[in-house]
């Protein structure tokens, strides 16, 4: 249960008006009101005021918020399957790229382009992989939300981030061997 539907359901027991809540805890009705269509995140002296007029602990309140957070957990499940499902995206190039590296003949300025593209591509999936299973450990890290804003989760932002930053590599990779330069394609191991 989210902290704003909990204290919706607090008022409701207890049959408090909004205006009555406000004027026990000292909280503006507009306040209570944003709170409970979720608009806000109270601050903790606005949360303390609240639950010290609907008569309830601090320990009390987030016991019932923790015993319903399996929510949040199935929804960071689905998400981190839904990044890793499209993990392929990924993997799809280094298939592609192997299959048809292995089929023709290079000259060995294409042959090089195509190790260094594959190279680079297959451990940046493996990084990749490793920040998004790592995603949630660092949210939890640094506050636990798992939303930045309302619009899309932290993961998926990650993800699209990555995306972007591996097509721009890659295209640096390939306009850097067509003009002889070891710029981008220095610190990037052959594994071919």
């Amino acid at each position: 249960m989210k902290f704003n539907d909990k204290i919706l359901q607090l008022r409701d027991e207890r049959k408090i008006s909004q205006e009555e809540l406000s004027e026990a805890s000292g909280i503006s009705v507009r306040t209570i009101q944003r709170i409970e269509k979720d608009q806000v995140n109270p601050r903790p002296y606005t949360t303390r005021k609240l639950l010290e007029a609907l008569n309830v602990s601090l320990e009390e309140f987030n016991s019932d918020l923790h015993k319903n957070s399996n929510y949040y957990i199935e929804e960071s499940t689905k998400i981190n399957r839904f990044i890793m499902s499209n993990f392929l995206v990924f993997l799809l190039p280094v298939i592609f790229l192997v299959a048809i590296w292995k089929k023709g003949t290079w000259s060995n300025k294409s042959n090089l382009i195509c190790k260094k593209v594959l190279s680079f591509q297959i451990i940046w999936t493996i990084l990749s992989v490793i920040i998004i299973l790592l995603n949630p450990f660092f949210i939890n890290l640094f506050g636990g939300q798992t939303v930045v804003g309302q619009s899309l989760p932290t993961p998926i932002l990650v993800y699209l981030g990555l995306s972007v930053i591996d097509v721009f590599i890659v295209l640096k990779i390939v306009k850097s061997l067509k003009h002889s330069s070891t710029k981008w394609t220095s610190v990037i191991p052959n594994l071919f």
